[in-house]
């Protein structure tokens, strides 16, 4: 793999951690079956005394070497992994490169609940034992063949609340209000897939997507207009990514949020423009295939393009406007005519679109036509073609492989991937057929089905554990959320038997996710719930998640799943809103009571894949046996507080 492969850092005596650059690898002359790393010292390092150094690969890190930094001593205490076994007295003849596991069956329990994590909304005891039985490879071709739960038809209604439900009986009018004005209906969807449906992994899929294509109903305020945008996210999850920039860029509810619906050649807005290329395509910088950025000859990055790039395509997007108007009939008959968010934008006057030439990325060029500037010199052909062209240049660009990649793999996996991690990635985006797995490939580009495969599948994604301090990724709220209910088998509040209605945001006892500031399908802005660059305060790591936890949210986290335990959501009674509430299921640790160090086994495998520190074992092990036998509701007691203290702790919090 290379250098890229690797990574490197330094601990001193105060516990800072110092990234180090790998430089290279190279043999060693006389030892064929030994490497050499280089790396360079962090600026940062000058008089610390003595450091521990380790390399990391695939997520995994080495033993600890002591090295003297400006003086002996005054470093680290003795770290367990320094005590190195001595050389065998015959090296080991060079191993041959090894062949890519297959990922047929028999995966371990440990990485299957990993591989859960990252490909579902949460593994469960049943599907960690389904999936490792089939393997993995298996599992996603079911997924990928595994029909759509999807999002309705929404209707479209009237900006005018009082046209849209004219019910007089307050309490039917209510019902009308929720569910075609507000958030109600999308996210009790949203957490119904989440929560039992089949195509979990279009689900999760499908969510990373909302956060690079973002459209927010901060500002797009009708649950139609979103839930049309999220079904074209749906829909395209496993296609083309030409496909779904194409019906990305004439979603209605896209045009309306960045400001394309309506665009002329005399007044051409450039929002879509700048966050097509910098957010959904090909980002600021030029990049190498494995994501790093290029640099010029004074060691700066690169611009991957300007303004004049950013007027040019601004130029492109202008003409489109709402497909004609739907007639929407209410309760009492009376029938008016609604602005069309379900069909894709159309050019509606030849006229608005800009026809004179343009320049695009890497010099692309659109000739335009002759008398550009006067009206009737162009068509709704030619708008459609230059849209075309523009979108091709687009998706053509070799950015977009490694810059799209990786936001899925920080989305699904870790948000500090390896660079050799984003190249294999970029070059199953290229080629589908330039990959470790390649059943079903067809020499084409943007396959996202394969690039999502590439990405489960990696070397870096799989293994039964990751030791590398800066691999993995903060569970987002959302995350956090499901894989708590699915983990625990959430049902109906008072029925075990039956599904949770789904009521978790707006309208549950109170909306879970916004007290943990992830409104479900109103981020903040363009940039998503997060900013996918924030980095982790003195870490010099990626944590976008981070961004959102503050102390007060740390403190809602703790407070929401203390509810989800100990509390649940109950119905209400004549009330449609929650309907049949949500509960936890903690028969399995009930019957384990008994055996504290068995029930937090259970946790330890299911939760954390078998990596439970030793005395985070004890701890919990002991606040269990602090509940006696003599305490009438003793097994639920003891499965509550087990279950409180792995879900709140900082090694469940963040996904490894």
């Amino acid at each position: 793999e290379g250098a890229t492969a690797l990574s490197a850092d330094a601990e001193d005596a105060t516990k800072r951690v110092f990234k180090l650059q790998v430089e290279s690898i190279t043999d060693v002359p006389g030892f064929e079956s030994i490497k050499a790393v280089v790396v360079r010292l962090s600026d940062q390092l000058n008089d610390n005394g003595d450091v521990l150094i380790r390399i990391n690969l695939h997520g995994v890190a080495s033993n600890r070497a002591r090295i003297a930094i400006g003086h002996v001593g005054d470093g680290p205490v003795v770290d367990p992994s320094e005590v190195i076994a001595p050389a065998p007295a015959v090296l080991p003849a060079p191993t041959p490169t090894p062949a890519p596991p297959t990922y047929t069956g028999a995966a371990s329990a440990a990485d299957t609940v990993r591989f859960l994590e990252q490909a579902t909304w949460g593994p469960t005891s049943a599907e960690v034992a389904r999936v490792q039985a089939i393997g993995f490879r298996a599992f996603l071709e079911e997924q990928f063949a595994a029909p759509a739960s999807g999002y309705p038809n929404y209707p479209l209604m009237p900006t005018d609340a009082t046209q849209g439900c004219p019910q007089t009986d307050a309490a039917q009018r209510n019902i009308c209000l929720r569910d075609n004005y507000s958030l109600y209906q999308l996210q009790v969807k949203f957490f119904q897939n989440s929560l039992s449906g089949q195509d979990q992994l279009r689900q999760r899929v499908t969510w990373a997507l909302h956060q690079i294509f973002v459209v927010s109903y901060v500002d797009i305020s009708y649950p139609a207009w979103m839930g049309y945008y999220i079904q074209a996210l749906d829909r395209n999850a496993f296609g083309n990514y030409r496909t779904l920039l194409g019906e990305i860029t004439l979603n209605p509810a896209m045009g309306e949020y960045l400001n394309m619906r309506g665009n002329t050649r005399t007044n051409p807005n450039e929002n879509y423009a700048r966050e097509i290329l910098q957010l959904f395509s090909v980002g600021l910088d030029d990049l190498n295939l494995d994501g790093t950025p290029k640099l010029d000859a004074n060691g700066s990055r690169i611009p991957v393009y300007d303004q004049d790039d950013v007027t040019n395509f601004a130029r492109i997007f202008t003409g489109w406007n709402l497909a004609p108007a739907k007639t929407f009939t209410n309760a009492n008959g009376a029938q008016f005519q609604v602005a069309n968010y379900q069909d894709p934008m159309i050019v509606t006057n030849a006229n608005n679109h800009d026809r004179c030439q343009k320049t695009l990325l890497n010099g692309f060029n659109l000739p335009g036509v002759a008398n550009c500037t006067q009206n009737g010199s162009g068509s709704v052909a030619f708008a459609n073609q230059e849209l075309t062209s523009a979108l091709d240049n687009i998706f053509n660009h070799p950015n977009v492989g490694p810059f799209i990649g990786k936001g899925l793999i920080q989305h699904l996996v870790t948000s500090n991937p390896s660079p050799a991690y984003v190249e294999r990635v970029a070059r199953v985006f290229n080629n589908d057929c330039d990959a470790l797995y390649t059943e079903g490939c067809a020499n084409g580009r943007g396959n996202l089905k394969a690039v999502v495969k590439a990405i489960l599948l990696d070397p870096e994604a799989r293994g039964d554990d990751k030791t590398d301090p800066s691999y993995g990724k903060l569970r987002e709220p959302v995350q956090h959320i499901n894989n708590t209910l699915r983990g625990f088998n959430a049902s109906a509040f008072a029925n075990a038997s039956q599904p949770s209605d789904g009521v978790i945001g707006e309208r549950s006892s109170r909306d879970f996710p916004r007290g943990l500031d992830q409104r479900v399908f109103a981020p903040p802005t363009v940039f998503s719930y997060y900013n996918p660059l924030y980095e982790v305060p003195g870490a010099n790591l990626f944590g976008p998640a981070f961004e959102i936890l503050s102390t007060s949210t740390a403190l809602q986290r703790a407070n929401t799943f203390n509810t989800f335990i100990y509390s649940g959501i109950a119905p209400v009674t004549n009330n449609t809103d929650r309907p049949a509430g949500t509960a936890l299921n903690f028969t399995t640790l009930e019957q384990q009571a008994g055996n504290p160090a068995q029930l937090v086994e259970t946790l330890n495998s299911l939760l954390l894949h078998n990596t439970m520190p030793a005395a985070m074992k004890t701890q919990i092990i002991n606040a269990v046996t602090g509940i006696p036998d003599s305490d009438t509701q003793r097994n639920r007691k003891r499965a509550q507080v087990a279950a409180y203290l792995v879900l709140t702790s900082p090694q469940y919090q963040v996904q490894r």
